[in-house]
Formats: C-alpha cells, sequence, structure tokens
C-alpha cells in the first residue's frame, strides 16, 4: 500500500500546483522582459500608492467615527438666522429651551471652545479650556478616570461653583500626576477653583485639544454673568444625542418646530432664528469632508487611469504573442491554461506593485502631512497607513490586476487558432485609419482622455478658486505684522484698570527694537475672534446688524489702513469726551447713502434709547472675518469702530509693525506684558500674513493634490495616446508603405496619422465633459467666484489636452513618414 501510494497518489502530491508552475514561469518570462515588467510595476505602484494616501486621509477625516459613545447619535445644534440660515450661535436660555422642548433628542448641553490663564506659583500659561453643561460628559459617554465631573447642582447658579475638571495630560505635563490632585487648588483668570475630577488618558474633549472644563455657570471667567438671561447675547453651540430610532432630518423638524414656539413667544430676540442638527463629525469637518471624498474620487480615477495604461500595454504585447499563444493551444493546451498562464503574469505583476505601492503611499503620506498648510484638516485627524490601508492597497493591487488581466487574456485566448497561425501578426494590424471598427486599446485611449479631462477640469476649478481667493483685496496690509493675545482677569482689571493697562503696553511696545508702530485691539483680521451687535441709525428705526470693534489710536496705520474721510481715533477720544466711532465705507453707504455723508452723522447702540455716538471717520472695507463673504453688498453688515478707551474689553490683541523686514520676536512681546504683570501669559502669537495664509489652507491643499494628479493623468493619457500611435504604425508598416509607393506624400501620411489621432482625443473630450460636470458638482462646496460649469475652463483644459496630444501623435508620426517603402514591401 505504501509503495502504491509513493508511486500513484504519492508522486501528484509531489508535483508543484499547477498555479505554482504558472507563477514560476511568469516570473521567468517578466525576469527576461525586465524593461516591460519595470513599466508595468512602476505605473500600477504610483497609482496604487496614491490612492492609499488619499484613503489614508479620508479614513482618518470621514471614515472613522469620533472616538465617542455612539458617536452617529451625536449632533450639534447652531442656532441660525434671516432666510439664509446664517450661523449665528445661540444664548444660554434658548440652549436651555432647545433641552426643555424638544421631543427627539436625549439631552442637550452647552458647549463653547476657549483658553483661560493658568497660573502655577509665579508661572503663569494658557490653557485650552471648554465650558461645558453637566450632561456633555454623559453624551460623549465618558467618565472621570478619577474623581467626577460636574453635578446639575453646580450649574444652576452664576458664579457660586467654582470647580473645574482637567485632562490627564494636563495633570501630567503640570503636576507630575501627584496623588492628592483633588485636593489642590488651581488658579484660572486669577479665580481659584478646586479640581473635582481628571479625565481618562486621550480625551480631551470636542476641540481635541482641551485641557480644563469649567461649568457654564461660571461664565464670569470669559464674560458677564448677566449674558446667562440675555436672549440676545448669541455665540454658544449645544451638542445633543439623538433618541434612539430618531434620524438627522426628524431633529431638524423638531427643533423647527421649537424655533417657531420661541419665535412666537419672543418676538423681538427671536424673529427669523433657527436651528441647524449636524452630525457632529459633519459640524467639524464642515466642506473639507466634502473636498477629502472628492479628492479620494480623483486619485482612483487616476488609479483607473494606470490600469488603462498597463492594460492598453498587455493587450499590445498579447496581440503581439497571439501566434504563439495559437501554437500552444494547437499543440494541446486549454484555453484555460493559456488564460491561467496569462493571469498568473498579471497577478504577479500587481502583487509587486501593490506591495511598491503601500511603500509608497508611507512615504507620500509622511511628505504630505509635513507641508500640509496649518488648518487645512481637522485636529483630531491623525492619517497613517495602517492596517485598514494596508488593506485598502491590496484590494486596489486586486482590483488593478483583475481589470488590467480581463481584456488582454480574452484577447490572447478567443480566437480562431487556424487563423491566429496563419496570419501572424500581421492580423493586427488594423490600420489607424479604421476608426469605425473600435480596437480594444482605441477604447482604452478614448477613456484615459476622458477621464484625464475630468481630473483637469476639477484641478482648473480649485486652482481658479484659490487664485480668485488669493487676489481678494484686504483692505490692510499684513506684511511685517506680528499678532497676539492678552486675556485680563476680571476680577482684577475692571474697565478703569483695563484702559490704563492698555495705555501703558501701547507705549511699552512702540519703544521695542524693531517696532515701527503698535496698537492694541479688541480683535483683529481673520482671527475668528468677532462681536456684533446691533444699532439705530439717525435716518432710520430700523435695526441694523454690526460688527463692533475697540481699537486704541494708531490701530488703522498699524494695519496699513488708510482714512480717507475724517479722523483717526486720539488720546483725547476717552470715556469723559463725546462718544465717537469710525464706520467702513460699505457701512457708510448702507447707513447713509454715501461715505463722505456719514460724518458727523450719529447711531444709537443696541436700541432708540441707547448711547449716541457720532461718525468721525470712514476706512475703506477690510477683510476682518473672511476671505469670501461679499463685505460690499447692499446688505453687508457694517464694521464699526470705537476707541478702547470709551469701550473696553478683557481680552485685548496685540499688533506691532516690524521697522525692517524680520518679525517682532515674542520674547520682545513677553517682556512688554510682564513689565506690566507678570502674570499675564502671552498667546496665540503669529504673524498676520500666516494668520491670511491660513484662511486658504484648505483650498491650497485641495488644488495642490488635484493638480499633482492631473498632471500626472495627463501625462498618462498623452503616453497611452502615443503608445497606442507607435503600435499601430508598428503593425502598419506595409500599409504606410503601400500608400508611400502609390504616391502618397509624407504630409499626407503624417496629417493622416494626426488626423485619426485627433478623433480619438476628441471622443475623449466629449466623453470627458459629463465626467467634468460632476467633478464640478462635487466641489460646488469648494469654488469661490467660480462657476461649476465655467466655459473658460472647459475651453482651457479642452485646449490643453489638444495640444498635448497633438505632440504625442506627431512623435510617432512623423516616425511613420520615414518609412523606407521599398525595404518595408521586401520585409513584408
Amino acid at each position: 500500500m505504501r509503495q502504491k501510494s509513493r508511486s500513484g497518489g504519492g508522486t501528484s502530491s509531489a508535483q508543484p500546483l499547477p498555479m505554482f508552475q504558472d507563477l514560476v514561469v511568469a516570473a521567468r518570462t517578466l525576469v527576461h522582459r525586465a524593461g516591460y515588467a519595470i513599466s508595468v510595476i512602476l505605473t500600477l505602484a504610483l497609482g496604487i500608492g496614491a490612492s492609499t494616501m488619499m484613503f489614508s486621509l479620508l479614513d482618518a477625516a470621514v471614515l472613522r467615527p469620533l472616538s465617542f459613545k455612539e458617536p452617529d447619535r451625536l449632533v450639534t445644534l447652531l442656532g441660525v438666522a434671516g432666510l439664509e440660515r446664517d450661523v449665528r450661535g445661540a444664548s444660554f436660555p434658548e440652549v436651555r429651551d432647545w433641552r426643555s422642548l424638544n421631543v427627539t433628542l436625549e439631552d442637550v448641553a452647552i458647549y463653547d471652545e476657549t483658553s483661560l490663564n493658568l497660573r502655577l506659583g509665579n508661572e503663569a500659561v494658557r490653557v485650552d479650556a471648554e465650558m461645558v453643561s453637566p450632561a456633555y460628559f454623559t453624551l460623549l459617554g465618558v467618565e472621570a478616570a478619577s474623581g467626577r465631573t460636574f453635578t446639575p447642582d453646580e450649574d444652576k447658579i452664576p458664579d457660586a461653583h467654582p470647580v473645574v475638571v482637567i485632562s490627564d495630560r494636563l495633570w501630567r505635563d503640570r503636576f507630575g500626576r501627584r496623588a492628592d490632585i483633588l485636593s489642590q487648588p488651581v488658579f484660572l483668570n486669577d479665580r481659584q477653583f478646586s479640581i473635582v475630577g481628571v479625565m481618562p488618558e486621550g480625551f480631551s474633549g470636542l476641540s481635541f485639544d482641551t485641557d480644563v472644563w469649567f461649568p457654564s455657570m461660571m461664565i464670569s471667567l470669559t464674560s458677564s454673568p448677566t449674558v446667562v438671561n440675555d436672549r440676545g447675547s448669541r455665540w454658544l453651540t449645544a451638542i445633543a444625542r439623538l433618541k434612539s430610532g430618531v434620524t438627522i432630518e426628524r431633529a431638524s423638524d423638531d427643533m423647527a418646530r421649537v424655533a417657531a414656539l420661541l419665535e412666537k413667544s419672543y418676538p423681538d430676540t427671536n424673529r427669523q432664528r433657527g436651528v441647524l442638527v449636524l452630525g457632529t463629525q459633519e459640524a467639524i469637518l464642515g466642506s473639507t469632508g466634502d473636498l477629502l471624498t472628492a479628492l479620494f474620487g480623483a486619485v482612483l480615477l487616476f488609479l483607473v487611469m494606470a490600469c488603462a495604461n498597463v492594460a492598453s500595454l498587455q493587450l499590445a504585447r498579447t496581440i503581439a504573442r497571439r501566434r504563439e499563444l495559437a501554437v500552444r493551444i494547437a499543440l494541446g493546451a486549454s484555453r484555460w491554461r493559456v488564460f491561467r498562464s496569462l493571469l498568473a503574469e498579471t497577478l504577479m505583476l500587481s502583487v509587486i506593485a501593490g506591495t511598491f505601492g503601500a511603500l509608497l503611499s508611507a512615504w507620500g503620506l509622511s511628505a504630505a502631512v509635513a507641508i500640509m498648510p496649518i488648518g487645512a484638516l481637522p485636529q483630531y485627524v491623525s492619517p497613517s497607513v495602517d492596517l485598514r490601508a494596508l488593506l485598502f492597497a491590496a484590494v486596489a493591487a486586486g482590483a488593478a490586476g483583475a481589470l488590467i488581466a480581463v481584456l488582454p487574456a480574452l484577447s490572447g485566448t478567443g480566437n480562431d487558432v487556424a487563423s491566429a497561425i496563419k496570419e501572424g501578426a500581421r492580423s493586427a494590424a488594423g490600420g489607424l485609419g479604421n476608426l469605425r471598427k473600435r480596437s480594444p486599446q482605441q477604447l482604452l485611449v478614448i477613456g484615459e482622455i476622458a477621464l484625464a479631462m475630468t481630473l483637469l477640469t476639477g484641478a482648473a476649478l480649485l486652482v481658479r478658486s484659490l487664485d480668485r481667493q488669493l487676489s481678494v483685496r484686504l483692505g490692510f496690509d499684513p506684511s511685517g505684522v506680528t499678532i497676539s493675545r492678552v486675556s485680563l482677569p476680571g476680577n482684577r482689571y475692571e474697565p478703569a484698570q483695563r484702559r490704563i493697562f492698555v495705555e501703558q503696553l501701547t507705549a511699552r511696545l512702540r519703544t521695542l527694537p524693531n517696532v515701527a508702530t503698535a496698537a492694541v485691539a479688541s480683535d483683529l483680521p481673520l482671527t475668528g475672534v468677532a462681536s456684533a451687535s446691533s444699532l439705530l441709525t439717525d435716518a432710520s428705526d430700523t435695526r441694523v446688524r454690526y460688527y463692533r470693534h475697540f481699537v486704541t489710536p494708531g490701530f488703522f496705520r498699524t494695519l496699513g489702513i488708510e482714512i480717507p474721510h475724517g479722523r483717526d481715533f486720539t488720546a483725547q477720544d476717552t470715556l469723559e469726551a463725546r462718544p465717537v466711532a469710525i464706520v467702513n465705507e460699505a457701512g457708510a453707504r448702507r447707513l447713509w447713502g454715501s461715505t463722505s455723508g456719514a460724518l458727523g452723522r450719529r447711531i444709537r447702540l443696541g436700541t432708540s434709547t441707547g448711547p449716541a455716538v457720532e461718525i468721525v471717520g470712514v476706512v475703506p472695507n477690510a477683510r476682518f472675518r473672511d476671505l469670501t463673504t461679499d463685505i460690499t453688498a447692499g446688505g453687508a453688515e457694517p464694521d464699526v469702530f470705537f476707541p478702547y478707551a470709551q469701550r473696553t474689553d478683557r481680552d485685548i490683541a496685540i499688533a506691532v509693525r516690524a521697522a525692517s523686514g524680520r518679525p517682532v520676536t515674542l520674547g520682545a512681546l513677553q517682556q512688554a506684558v510682564a513689565e506690566l504683570d507678570a502674570g499675564l501669559p502671552l498667546y496665540a502669537v503669529r504673524t498676520l500674513e500666516d494668520t491670511v495664509a491660513q484662511q486658504t489652507a484648505t483650498s491650497r491643499f485641495g488644488s495642490a493634490v488635484l493638480t499633482i494628479f492631473s498632471a500626472g493623468a495627463l501625462l498618462l493619457a498623452a503616453i497611452g495616446l502615443y503608445g497606442l500611435i507607435a503600435y499601430v504604425i508598428g503593425l502598419s508598416r506595409r500599409e504606410i508603405a503601400v500608400r508611400m509607393a502609390l504616391g502618397a506624400d509624407v504630409r499626407r501620411i503624417v496629417l493622416l496619422i494626426v488626423r485619426n489621432g485627433l478623433a480619438l482625443v476628441g471622443m475623449g473630450v466629449a466623453i470627458g465633459v459629463i465626467g467634468a460636470l460632476i467633478a464640478g458638482r462635487s466641489l460646488r462646496s469648494q469654488l469661490f467666484e467660480t462657476a461649476a460649469m465655467d466655459p473658460a475652463v472647459y475651453t482651457a483644459v479642452a485646449a490643453l489636452l489638444v495640444s498635448v496630444t497633438v505632440i504625442a501623435t506627431l512623435l510617432p508620426a512623423r516616425g511613420a513618414a520615414r518609412v523606407n517603402p521599398q525595404a518595408a514591401l521586401r520585409a513584408e
């Protein structure tokens, strides 16, 4: 039995598996054709690597849920105003009403991101903080690792319970993980608080960088306690959790009902006020999620183009081997056996390409993260080529292998054997002129051109939009300006002390080395710190919403803003002097019909009985909030500036303009503040140019990525067309020779080839327009002053494609024209 087993079943089990044999043969074949194998591997590796890199970004930002309890049920509530539903924030009373009147949410909590001064002995640092309701932690599904979070009683009476919860990171870095941390006092904005809890390691709140949480009733840390009952003071965000089975759409309808009830109950403060309900991850991502999805789709198209190029190359190689494959079938090999051998080559190439692609994606992701503009992605996004990314790379490699294997394999095994042996390679020479009968290679090239049209159009739209963003007139000069912020604790700095401090600080800043001019304000352009209120004019009793800025004399000079009408603030504009203000040009035109006509006019702040303020100057429109809002429109909300001495603020911004090209140092600014109060940390220090650049960070990232891959797509399309024409010319040498022998000149041959190449390009562009329309629609949220169907962009992209492909066609065509008819015919 053993002998029989050894000579029968034992022999068959000792033989290599058929697929293994195919892989061995494929490896030998590819080694002998190393140039072909390397070109295929590199092309596929680039496509797989690029798509894996973008998958890692998309996965980290969009596909992975937030690391909170049941994040799909976590929603963000935003107060909106007007028919345009502009986001305005919510007031304390509104959030309380949202919580009590809804029927679709489990609970609602206040969430407001801020920062505080933390004093440790003689040292003061700035820490990121969140003001929250007690339900905040329950909604996120997290408990304190030590101690506890807030109780409902600690969030009922303003200023009654000075307690805080801190992060594990703060406990480690600032308190050395002291075991008695819960019995230690901590001073925030110069007020003593008790630490009641330490959060688990890694938890940093919805801001993803928070170290301190305090109850919303301790609002006096950052604002006046009176706002807890003021329906007109709106800036808060709320988070909530959907009840089981409730959709966002149903919750939105429910909150619309709540908003209607509030409008009816409080017509003065809640007219045309609504609630926007968003998934919390969507709220954090904003339009960045749409951009990453669009970029991932674009890179997948790039991968498809790489596969099409390789498939075209494989097809040409298979057609050239048609006679060899036919002989193998004639000698007894089954069609499946031949198909399997071709499949083995493709499988081996795709596996190697997938491996290199994964390595390229890891390198590319590291490079992309290193050069990515600050603010391009949300703070919680930490992309990496992990197991999920590697699995995607494997799937991409397998899909690419299947995509490039099927067509060539079918072409190589699906022909009549006798005809293939008889005609050999000549059967492939259909001639480039025969365009009515489409070859698989021609269809692949048309598809590549269509995809290139899609990618190039998307990139061109983003680049055009970015160019228009970058060309927006700022209304100020950011060059050489360094900005920073300081927060003045309310218990030590009443309005009178704030005026003295700001006056002394401004004087010290102007004496610093390398400082040409300096100023202090409540906020600075594009820093995200904006405060709005309402006013009435002496010409109308209609309340107008406006943005308010409290600035010191010299503010406009420091920012490079001229005052064409009226005057700047002076040291004489004190609290005892008559109240004055400066308005921007758009505001002057909206309120009084002209810029010069605003001088001497009066506004009342808040209501008709509010303080009267005289307009003493008009300044050009400046971009304080963003680069995209139309601040010159008829209904644009005015910017109104007040002397800081007449209207103070706890949180102040510092702006210094350098006398030379190098910026003013952080040390110099901190020293100027410390000489007045060593317990005040300086924070948010950066140049104003960097602040402006951050406004376009996402747009620059998106346009750069899409431009790179669009350029690659254009190159692939050109290579594909060049390869097709060069290949068919090679097979059509006899046809060309006959034409030339019958009297056709070189020019006619070249024109024939170019004309037929342009026919392919034209069909590809026509099909690509459809893809371009889809691409433009998907990028609509990213476009500024650029239409998704911009005719100039489509025309320019089509012209570029035609120009590049004409060059790709002319190169092999000129070679064909140099064919020697007699030599070609003798060779045939």
